[in-house]
């Protein structure tokens, strides 16, 4: 099953995603993963209410959406996250978590898609995130890509730029 997090994780590094899919979950070991939960469970503690979605790419990919809260009469999905540094792989998952609703059939009471909210509790910001028919046909390309990742045997490089792996939970596994 390909999910959410591992949507934002191809989005800023394929070999993390890589790994992920192997089973190595390096972020129990990240003081920011643990702030970043700390922080979701507390910011807007009210609609912490985890949803977990599953539904079928129409390439027939499992998906799963872990939702980290919503607003179910007013058709709002929201992710917190703790800071802006991977900021369009945050907005890739919640699309996700958009996409996955509508593969699933699920809508608003009037019918209409659900739309997103990405929170930065810790920056006091808000954005709001739709998607649109460009951005499913990209997330169906990249669930394809991310599932021809996970029949590779090597993992793919490591990211160009080891000044941007500095503050990820998989750098010393990566650069060690």
């Amino acid at each position: 099953r390909i999910g959410g997090m591992l949507v934002g994780y191809h989005a800023v590094c394929p070999r993390k995603a890589w790994l992920s899919m192997r089973g190595l979950w390096m972020e129990g070991e990240s003081e920011d993963v643990a702030l970043g939960r700390l922080l979701d469970q507390h910011a807007y503690a009210r609609r912490h209410r985890p949803h977990l979605i599953e539904a079928q790419a129409p390439d027939g990919t499992a998906l799963v959406a872990k939702i980290d809260g919503a607003h179910l009469r007013e058709g709002v999905l929201y992710e917190t996250k703790k800071g802006r540094s991977c900021e369009e792989a945050h907005r890739l998952q919640l699309q996700f978590y958009l996409w996955v609703l509508g593969l699933a059939g699920i809508t608003r009471p009037d019918g209409e898609a659900f739309t997103g909210q990405l929170g930065y509790p810790a920056l006091r910001r808000t954005e709001a995130v739709a998607l649109t028919g460009d951005d499913a046909r990209r997330l169906e390309a990249r669930v394809a890509q991310i599932a021809a990742l996970s029949r590779q045997e090597a993992p793919p490089e490591r990211h160009p730029r080891r000044s941007f792996c500095k503050r990820c939970a998989f750098e010393e596994l990566c650069y060690g």
